[in-house]
């Protein structure tokens, strides 16, 4: 709950000098989140459009570009990165929950069982990829 008090706060913020606020999401768990708050900013007179995404490449493209006002789905580490390798300057109006990662097979049923040499995808950018690496290497 208290995620998202928090996350109607920062939007209702951010949207006070606006009517209608678009913000980029990843469809779950952010949208449904956002999309949870959207009734009490209409309360407040703010139209907010979410729009989802599956990458996580052009919900900041397009807030650099001014084609869309935010986005919600990154952690800070994420957003860094992300500046540095394409040279905008995106900051972060309020912190946003760090998701947790799972591992997912339909061959086998416990890491135990995965063999030497398999092969396992991880996120193909480095924070989050980092991150699966510890997790493998941890388990």
């Amino acid at each position: 709950m208290k995620k998202l008090l928090a996350v109607a706060a920062a939007v209702a913020a951010f949207s006070a000098q606006a009517d209608t606020l678009t913000v980029a999401a990843t469809p779950v768990p952010h949208a449904e989140i956002l999309n949870f708050v959207k009734p009490q900013l209409a309360k407040e007179g703010v139209e907010l459009k979410v729009k989802e995404f599956t990458d996580y490449i052009q919900p900041n493209v397009q807030v650099a570009e001014k084609r869309l006002d935010a986005n919600f789905f990154q952690h800070q580490p994420y957003l860094d990165e992300f500046n540095k390798a394409k040279g905008t300057s995106l900051v972060s109006v309020a912190g946003v929950h760090i998701e947790p990662l799972g591992v997912y097979s339909t061959k086998i049923k416990k890491l135990d069982e995965l063999s030497s040499g398999a092969t396992v995808v991880i996120p193909n950018d480095a924070t989050n990829g980092g991150r699966a690496l510890l997790l493998l290497d941890k388990a």
